[in-house]
């Protein structure tokens, strides 16, 4: 019985492997009906190939003339979009004149790996030999590199992909580059970054040639411009980030300017203008967007400002990190941009000072609904005298503008209800202290949220952050509590933070 249920059991293990076998011979015979052609392709290299079509002969011989013959006969694998001899005749002779500018054409074809037509990422931007990044797009079947149709595509060889074009590839600069090839166009913002233009030493680019008589390795040096603004705004000469730049012409930096320039009011008109253009170049950068993308809604440029983008009247240099959005009219927001809330965490202690340290105390508490998870125990411990009823915080940054007070109230546990005053100081544009104060006002123990206190207040000269700048915005918060009235009010309090509130 055993044997012949192994002989069964065996039988129909080779039955099943026969099946297999036959069934993976179908298929092989498929794939080879089907990829035929491009299996003979296999046996020839990207240039082989390409030398085989006569349309094409000019691409090869200036891709010989540019030095990457033997890069592209070699085992490496590449992918090629290769015009046809036709659209390199529309070539200046000016390019194909100057070995750099031909090197840097010929590898605005080239890129490194294989990049077929049936791209999952859509679109793909491709890195190509001379750094510059091309959209590969694949949308619905229409596939397209940097906007140009592909005659034919997917020609697969021993190394690697080969795809034909009717067009060249136009080597486009980056953003940085555009700017500074066209500054004519954008005379005052070229003149604000040149300020900050600067010349870096490239390692990855220098050659070392050896080492000296201390052991520092030696390079065949290589330099690259750039600017220290780009640490600000993002890099807008890098090939590997893709940004939307606004070129702003004069015409539309005048009427900004104008618009911003009340904010920054101050006795030295150099420090007005500085300011100003601080806050204007600062927010030119944003992630890459489409014309189209300007559709009425706010956009976050790299700084974290929204802005709200107009696209109406503004022409579009695509580049190959991104665009610049050219305009002749800038209609930010000051709300969006710099005239925002100024807040002040009672848990710092910069530009905070107290009455009396041993009669007066503010002590942090974590507390989850707290703005910056921290809130305040503050608390007078003896009888308020000699100036040790008091905290004050100065603050920073603001604007010449006009401004309510908001202070953020929590619920500490007090066992009662406390009592406070206010006196809210700034030094004005003739260096006078402007005192303004506000009336004794009660606040209950199971205060949690946000209190006004005081009037509208109009700053006239902007403060920066500068800690020993002689202008100053001051809060005092004063415990107006006597002995006598403990029976009714507290000395301690809860208070998270204390916020100046643009006026609509």
């Amino acid at each position: 019985m055993n044997n012949k249920h192994n002989f069964i059991i065996n039988f129909g293990r080779i039955c099943a492997v026969l099946v297999i076998l036959v069934a993976f011979s179908c298929k092989d015979d498929a794939m080879d009906e089907h990829y035929g052609q491009e299996d003979k392709g296999l046996e020839s290299s990207i240039l082989e190939t390409l030398s085989s079509d006569t349309n094409y002969s000019t691409f090869v011989e200036l891709v010989k003339q540019a030095g990457f013959e033997e890069l592209l006969s070699s085992s490496q694998a590449f992918t090629v979009w290769a015009p046809n001899n036709e659209a390199l005749a529309l070539v200046s002779s000016d390019v194909l004149n100057d070995p750099d500018a031909l090197t840097e054409l010929i590898g605005n074809h080239i890129s490194r790996f294989s990049y077929g037509s049936t791209i999952n990422e859509s679109p793909l931007f491709v890195k190509m030999l001379n750094d510059k990044s091309i959209e590969f797009s694949n949308i619905d079947g229409q596939v397209t590199f940097g906007d140009v149709d592909l005659l034919e595509k997917d020609i697969l060889t021993s190394n690697g992909i080969l795809h034909k074009l009717s067009s060249v590839l136009s080597v486009k600069p980056n953003i940085w580059g555009f700017l500074n090839d066209n500054e004519a166009e954008f005379p005052t913002l070229m003149d604000y970054f040149s300020q900050y233009n600067e010349t870096l030493f490239d390692e990855a680019k220098s050659v070392k040639t050896g080492t000296n008589s201390l052991g520092q390795t030696v390079y065949d040096s290589i330099f690259s411009s750039s600017n220290t603004q780009f640490k600000t705004i993002g890099d807008l000469s890098s090939e590997d980030d893709r940004f939307t730049f606004i070129g702003l012409t004069d015409d539309a930096y005048a009427g900004i300017y104008d618009t911003f320039k009340e904010y920054y009011q101050y006795p030295v008109e150099d420090s007005v203008k500085s300011n100003t253009d601080r806050t204007i170049f600062s927010n030119l950068t944003f992630p890459v967007l489409d014309l189209e993308d300007l559709n009425g809604s706010l956009i976050e440029n790299t700084v974290g400002n929204s802005v709200l983008l107009d696209g109406t009247g503004t022409s579009v240099e695509s580049l190959s990190n991104g665009n610049v959005f050219v305009v002749n009219t800038l209609n930010y927001d000051a709300k969006n941009v710099m005239y925002k809330p100024i807040r002040y965490e009672v848990e710092n202690n910069k530009r905070r000072e107290i009455g009396s340290l041993t009669d007066f105390s503010v002590v942090q508490k974590y507390q989850d609904v707290a703005s910056g998870k921290f809130t305040n125990i503050v608390s007078l411990l003896a009888n308020p005298e000699n100036g040790n009823d008091y905290f004050e915080v100065a603050f920073s940054n603001v604007l010449s503008a006009s401004y309510n007070i908001n202070l953020k109230f929590s619920a500490i546990g007090a066992a009662q209800d406390t009592q406070l005053k206010f006196e809210f100081s700034y030094v004005d544009a003739s260096g006078n202290t402007v005192v303004n104060n506000i009336d004794s006002m009660v606040i209950s123990n199971l205060e949690e949220g946000i209190v006004p206190i005081g009037d509208t207040y109009d700053i006239p000269v902007y403060i920066n952050e500068e800690i020993d700048n002689e202008y100053t915005v001051k809060l005092k918060i004063i415990i107006d509590v006597s002995e006598p009235e403990l029976i009714l009010y507290e000395r301690k309090f809860g208070l998270d933070y204390v916020e100046l509130t643009p006026v609509e």
